[in-house]
């Protein structure tokens, strides 16, 4: 568990099924392993209510957000919206030349160009 000491980058990505929302859930889950931050996942539009959850939880102990949208729909955004939480940060993983596609495919080397250029904001 956390310490309640506001001392947590949370990164958040948009709740699509998307290649390109998939990809910032990939490079969201690396990113914690590799220990940025915690990764606060969402559920999106079924999940309202633990997602309003999640981030209230999260709250309590961050002390930046970094949300990492696919795609210009914003999904992530507005569940950040709906719980008060600006981000800090905004990545867009198609600024990056990749097309959103409605297939779970990418490459790796898409997801890496994605960790490379949200790393750069990080630091």
């Amino acid at each position: 568990m956390l310490e309640n000491n506001n001392s947590v980058l949370c990164l958040v990505t948009c709740p699509g099924g998307s290649n390109v929302s998939l990809m910032a859930y990939k490079a969201a889950t690396l990113l914690e392993k590799e220990g940025y931050g915690k990764f606060v996942r969402l559920g999106g539009e079924q999940f309202k209510e633990k997602d309003l959850k999640r981030l209230a939880d999260a709250a309590k102990y961050a002390k930046q957000w970094v949300l990492i949208e696919g795609c210009i729909k914003g999904c992530g955004k507005k569940v950040l919206d709906g719980a008060r939480i600006e981000a800090d940060k905004h990545f867009l993983v198609t600024s990056l030349g990749i097309e959103r596609e409605n297939k779970i495919d990418y490459t790796d080397e898409e997801l890496e160009q994605v960790l490379t250029a949200v790393k750069a904001i990080l630091e």
